[in-house]
């Protein structure tokens, strides 16, 4: 888990300076998401198909796309980079809340012709705003589809608070369109593990959809494009660098001696050669 999160966290810093220099053309940074995003992705395995919203990096790179394949569809070079049928893990939504819909109906579409129908649908707190998303929720609930709905609420709607987003949960909202649902903290990717484990184990014996909220901190703006300091405090972006989930679990599992000197030491390798191959494809 933790090897996955610093690839995902160097990927991600890269990409970004990739942004500042002019070789690609956006990006939205998943830090502060990986523990969720790793431990979710474990917890499902490999089988069920999942259709990302458009910050999912950590995901990506779990599911087998490669670097250059993650960050080509930001440089402008391709819808997507990747094979989305080979790795089931389908291109990324930027019409907000969109994918929820396609996860559903490929579900029921997958399940009438008597193939894998189980079904992950990534979206962000501010995307369940959308129609699309009370639409999804109802249709799953409805024809009983296996969907499993995994919301990252990171707090902000780009530059909306989630106190004025919405006047309860997401998991809450789900239960009223009859989808059981649960909420957790996102910081420790054991514990996501455990929860998204138990979710996917009732979506598969049950055939019946459910929703994980998971609540992480959003540690840089919502996209390159956005200044988080024109309408976040100091006081509240490094609250949210304070709580980091990637030098946070680094940290537990040092302590335990699960980790040392020498396998960072080889992890940072592998992230380096990553990086630099980045480089030479995005800005040489």
């Amino acid at each position: 888990m933790l090897r996955h999160m610093l690839v995902a966290r160097g990927i991600d810093e890269e990409a970004g300076q990739l942004q500042k220099q002019g070789a690609i053309d956006l990006w939205l940074s998943c830090q502060g998401h990986e523990a969720a995003q790793v431990g979710s992705a474990l917890a499902v395995g490999p089988a069920p198909t999942v259709f990302p919203s458009y910050r999912e990096h950590a995901v990506a790179l779990l599911r087998g796309v490669a670097p250059d394949e993650l960050v080509a569809q930001w440089a402008g070079r391709t819808f997507c980079g990747w094979d989305p049928r080979r790795l089931r893990f389908f291109p990324y939504t930027l019409v907000l809340a969109a994918q929820t819909l396609h996860g559903v109906g490929y579900s029921i579409g997958q399940r009438l012709q008597g193939r894998e129908d189980f079904v992950v649908v990534y979206i962000g707190d501010g995307a369940t705003s959308e129609g699309d998303m009370s639409e999804a929720m109802n249709l799953a609930a409805v024809e009983a589809a296996s969907v499993l709905f995994i919301c990252q609420n990171n707090g902000w709607a780009i530059s909306k608070p989630a106190g004025e987003q919405m006047h309860t949960s997401v998991a809450d909202r789900a239960r009223g369109f009859g989808i059981e649902s649960v909420r957790i903290t996102g910081q420790d990717p054991e514990a996501v593990f455990a929860v998204c484990a138990r979710a996917a184990a009732h979506v598969r014996e049950r055939q019946a959809p459910f929703l994980v909220e998971i609540q992480v901190e959003r540690i840089h703006g919502h996209s390159t494009s956005d200044a988080q300091e024109l309408y976040r405090s100091p006081d509240d972006i490094e609250r949210a660098r304070a709580t980091d989930p990637v030098t946070a679990y680094a940290a537990r599992l040092s302590g335990l001696g699960l980790v040392d000197a020498d396998w960072f030491h080889l992890v940072g390798a592998e992230i380096r050669d990553l990086r630099e191959r980045l480089i030479k494809e995005f800005a040489g």
